[in-house]
């Protein structure tokens, strides 16, 4: 690793590092979408938590789209 292009690292996927998210991964000519949470960045991969005991990590070039599942608080007391 070249010691230059590390400092223009820019942590994209770090808003959303925590949430439920829905990832839209390009895998050859199939898309899927994967439900998981974003754990960890580094310059070529996205760490993500799919359930427990099961971490994975991710290329970027393979990520299409990132989506924040928002749940309804219908349900909640105030």
């Amino acid at each position: 690793m070249i010691a230059e292009e590390t400092n223009e690292f820019s942590p994209v996927y770090s808003s959303w590092i925590g949430k439920p998210v829905v990832m839209l991964v390009a895998i050859r000519q199939c898309l899927f979408p994967m439900p998981c949470r974003i754990v960890g960045e580094s310059a070529a991969d996205v760490r993500v938590w799919l359930e427990r005991g099961w971490e994975v990590d991710i290329r970027k070039e393979l990520i299409l789209a990132v989506e924040e599942v928002v749940v309804e608080n219908e349900n909640m007391v105030n």
